[in-house]
């Protein structure tokens, strides 16, 4: 027999690294881990009684593999087999299965019924038209793919320029899902999945109410479609779970019926399994992954990390845009992340896709020079995407605005301290002589330039208030983090990894703390456990003149650093001082 005792040595025994990934791994819950609460464990006997609940080991079983239940269940000695069980605490290194656990194998019918051997159960073949059409399932996946990460990437800038809030009660309402679906030209009951997918290939997050783009999202946003594809993929895969990885090994490519081969895999983890294979295999076909139900080749080599097989499918990408009198930009194919992003900082898309439409305005000239663009900044970037000459109402356009808004460029100085101020010799001498600005003690260096002390941006900040069409320049901002807010985990706002840590470290406290020896409070906790089982122990008391004697006896109570129980030897009552018990073993 295994007892909560048994395990709670077992716990006390490992290293801090493989109690903490024991802890994760079973998914304890946030009560458990908590630092306190009813339910809290506050040693490592409230531990072990946590992972031996009915609740705690059947959600550790839904996780074990066919071979390894059919061990647990048979008795059988072989280690390859028990390894998952083991690692999660199920059975000792030695095959020794505990009690709580056997309990819930026989209540499992599905377990009961599984038959030693077999294979996993016969599949559809994929129709004949299916497997020889290659070339069409391939172009397919890319054009799935193409448009998936078009999506992403509107509703990243969308989450950046900070138009994503989720509900109280989480996710995003309908009329934001509506808003968000026409942003980014798709479908509003898509969206939320869409930002699911963000949040699960880590390029953006919910935070605390607002979303926000993580330093991964800004990288990506810029990368070539190829690697975004390749990174896309490569991140959702990494996401899931290892018995979903195992379940797609055994499916081969093929995603048709996907659940019968996880309930053939992992007999126990229909209530949760059946629902994420589901939920794989869509989103297998979203990304461009599989077609039809079965992995394409170039979905598999991208899942490999093969950047050129997916340029070979993908749209190719075109090197210019065709600038319009009337200030719209047409861009005839998809043009590189990069360039894409460059022509956003000057204009707006209109209508994504594979043939973009943007336009430039009177705003979005204006955001460019206030994001510190300069005027010849602007003209040389129209230059390089046009195909065509950038035509005379555009170049009005800029030099218009650049008249009112960007005719000062604050900078940094070239040794970091203070700031620069660039402009005409007409500008300059007015800002010197404003009386509401003499407070920044400028110093004029040249016809064209200005110095102050003070920081870029407090120099900014002021030349605007009085309404000086001053801009800043990106050198001279601020520093920012990208980093995204702290995620919502169980109200304690911590990671699994960082809750398993503190618990582990409470643990160790805890069995070091105490006005009695360490040990001695270790073996009281054991005894207490048998009296509230009413189970037999065997106890080794040290004797007046140093020897030891083991005493069998039920114990009763153990309080005042006394155990009190019946001997079973010789049927009688028997209160032994704590502090002579040097072992206690079970005997149940």
């Amino acid at each position: 027999m295994t007892t909560t005792a048994d395990l709670a040595a077992r716990l006390r025994g490992m290293s801090d690294d493989e109690l903490e990934r024991l802890v994760v791994a079973r998914r304890l819950p946030a009560a458990v881990l908590a630092e306190s609460g009813p339910q809290h464990a506050a040693d490592f006997f409230d531990l072990a009684e946590a992972l031996r609940t009915d609740d705690a080991v059947d959600a550790a079983l839904e996780h074990l593999p066919r071979a390894t239940l059919l061990a647990l269940r048979d008795g059988s000695a072989d280690a390859d087999a028990l390894a998952p069980a083991v690692a999660l605490g199920l059975a000792d290194d030695a095959g020794a299965v505990d009690d709580a656990v056997a309990g819930r194998l026989a209540a499992h019918a599905e377990v009961a019924d599984l038959r030693p051997g077999g294979t996993a159960p016969v599949r559809p073949a994929a129709p004949d038209e299916q497997v020889a059409d290659q070339e069409r399932a391939r172009a397919t996946g890319a054009e799935r793919a193409f448009t998936t990460m078009t999506v992403l990437a509107e509703l990243l800038r969308a989450v950046d320029a900070g138009e994503v809030r989720e509900l109280v009660k989480g996710g995003i309402g309908t009329p934001l899902a509506r808003t968000l679906g026409e942003r980014v030209g798709t479908d509003p009951d898509v969206v939320p999945d869409r930002l699911t997918l963000l949040d699960r290939t880590g390029l953006a997050h919910p935070g605390e109410g607002r979303w926000a783009v993580s330093s991964e999202g800004r990288t990506w946003l810029v990368a070539a479609w190829p690697d975004r594809w390749v990174d896309l993929a490569g991140r959702w895969w990494r996401s899931l779970d290892p018995a979903v990885h195992d379940v797609l090994r055994a499916a081969d490519d093929d995603l048709h019926d996907l659940v019968a081969v996880g309930r053939w895999a992992f007999p126990a983890g229909a209530r949760w399994l059946d629902a994420v294979l589901l939920d794989v295999a869509g989103t297998a076909e979203v990304l461009g992954l599989a077609v039809d139900g079965t992995v394409t080749a170039t979905g598999r080599a991208v899942l490999d990390g093969d950047a050129d097989a997916a340029a070979d499918d993908l749209p190719p990408t075109v090197d210019g845009v065709y600038l319009q009198h009337d200030l719209t930009v047409i861009a005839p194919g998809p043009l590189t992340p990069a360039d894409d992003d460059a022509l956003r900082s000057v204009a707006d898309l209109e209508a994504p896709g594979l043939a973009a439409r943007y336009r430039v305005s009177e705003d979005s000239v204006r955001r460019a020079f206030r994001a510190g663009s300069t005027r010849e900044d602007l003209l040389a970037l129209l230059d390089r995407l046009s195909a065509t000459d950038v035509p005379q109402p555009l170049t009005y356009l800029v030099d218009q605005v650049a008249s009112r808004d960007g005719g000062l460029v604050v900078d940094v100085a070239p040794d970091g301290r203070g700031a620069v101020v660039h402009g005409t010799p007409d500008q300059l001498d007015l800002v010197g002589v404003d009386a509401e600005l003499r407070q920044l003690t400028w110093e004029r260096a040249d016809l064209t330039t200005l110095t102050a002390p003070h920081p870029p941006h407090v120099v900014h900040a002021a030349l605007e208030e009085q309404r000086y069409p001053a801009v800043l320049t990106a050198a001279a901002r601020p520093m920012t983090s990208d980093a995204p807010p702290g995620r919502r985990r169980g109200g304690a706002g911590r990671t699994p990894e960082q809750a398993a840590h503190a618990l582990v470290e409470r643990l160790r406290l805890t069995t070091e703390r105490g006005d009695a020896e360490p040990e001695q409070e270790w073996l009281g906790r054991q005894i207490d456990l048998a009296v509230r089982g009413k189970t037999p122990i065997r106890l080794t008391v040290r004797m007046p003149d140093g020897s030891e004697r083991p005493i069998s006896i039920v114990p009763t109570s153990v309080a005042a650093g006394r155990v009190r129980g019946r001997d079973t030897a010789v049927d009688v009552e028997r209160t032994l001082p704590l502090s002579l018990v040097v072992a206690v073993e079970s005997e149940a």
